[in-house]
């Protein structure tokens, strides 16, 4: 997983350099999609810098850090193992939950995907 990431993170990067390329070179030639191009640029750089953070292990070390034992002894407080462990009766609800509230990677891709659809409003 970690590979795909990475490759991720240079296609993305490539991206935003081509794009920003393209912005230059619009701007030059004096067309009307340099906004379109740099706007695009901005936004894919946006999603390398989010992928490069994810790559480097920024988000793991932060998780590890709150998830040790040492300095958190007693782990979460009742209140919040209440809400992890929720209703063993409704599995669907708990599934839900534990992808929207506790997935560590739901708000990377969530924060991936709206740059994304931000790069798609551009262009319409």
């Amino acid at each position: 997983m970690k590979k795909l990431d990475q490759i991720a993170f240079v296609a993305f990067l490539s991206s935003a350099i081509v794009s920003l390329g393209i912005a230059i070179y619009c701007w030059v030639a004096g067309s009307s999609d340099v906004s379109k191009w740099l706007a695009t640029s901005g936004l894919v750089t946006t999603v390398a810098g989010v992928m490069q953070l994810e790559v480097s292990g920024l988000f793991k070390r932060v998780i590890e850090h709150y998830s040790d034992e040492q300095t958190f002894p007693y782990g979460p407080p009742p209140a919040v193992t209440r809400e992890i462990i929720d209703n063993p009766d409704a599995p669907l609800r708990m599934w839900v939950r534990s992808i929207f509230f506790f997935n560590l990677r739901t708000g990377f891709w969530l924060i991936v995907v709206g740059t994304l659809l931000q790069v798609g409003a551009v262009w319409l």
